[in-house]
């Protein structure tokens, strides 16, 4: 590309508001900009990070776009479209081929539901500190979906909920057999001034 039509690329974008070529890539691959984005490849940039930042922010016809020209995006771009709840592309990347192992760990850590079901039926497996995430994140409808497929937990699990405060978890993880040492349990719960699940936890029969 010569020098007069770099200048041209960078008055046009500047006009749209961009400061320079690399701040248009950057923020038309994070805004979901895609006219942006096909403009400097029609005119001969590299593309190579905005696929990973169509990943991460959700911008699921950039991501075809990108992905058509064959750009590849990275397990941590994934990770954070997984984290984020981006559905739609987490399905396309499973339809082009992408392993997503560690996506239904962390489906089951932010509370996506839906997520973690279709990366379940899908054939992927979560672990067990992922159930304690949930857990301790207050993610009841999560955890009662993990229950129904057999996945268990530990005392790290029923711990968790007290710890942070999430008074209906801690009753469903109970009413399902989850146990916890008296002492550290309730500490756990007083340590962090949750005095509903203290109370909760004493006329269950939890002492110091």
């Amino acid at each position: 590309m010569g020098k007069k039509s770099t200048e041209d690329v960078q008055k046009y974008l500047h006009s749209l508001g961009y400061k320079s070529i690399e701040d248009a890539i950057d923020l038309a691959a994070r805004n979901g900009h895609l006219e942006v984005l096909k403009y400097l490849h029609s005119v001969g940039y590299r593309l190579t990070y905005a696929i990973n930042l169509s990943i991460f922010f959700g911008h699921l016809e950039m991501l075809k776009y990108l992905h058509e020209l064959g750009y590849k995006g990275t397990e941590d771009a994934i990770d954070k479209a997984a984290r984020n709840g981006h559905l739609e592309v987490i399905k396309y990347l499973h339809s082009v081929g992408y392993r997503l192992t560690y996506a239904i760990n962390l489906s089951i850590f932010f509370g996506h539901l839906e997520m973690l079901k279709y990366l379940h039926e899908s054939g992927y497996k979560g672990d067990k500190w992922a159930i304690d995430g949930a857990a301790k994140n207050g993610h009841l409808e999560v955890l009662k979906y993990l229950h129904e497929l057999g996945y268990k937990g530990d005392i790290w699990t029923i711990k968790g909920a007290a710890e942070n405060g999430h008074l209906e978890v801690l009753k469903y993880l109970h009413s399902i057999g989850y146990k916890a040492t008296e002492w550290e349990i309730t500490r756990a719960a007083e340590k962090n001034g949750h005095l509903e699940v203290v109370k909760y936890l004493r006329s269950i029969g939890y002492t110091k």
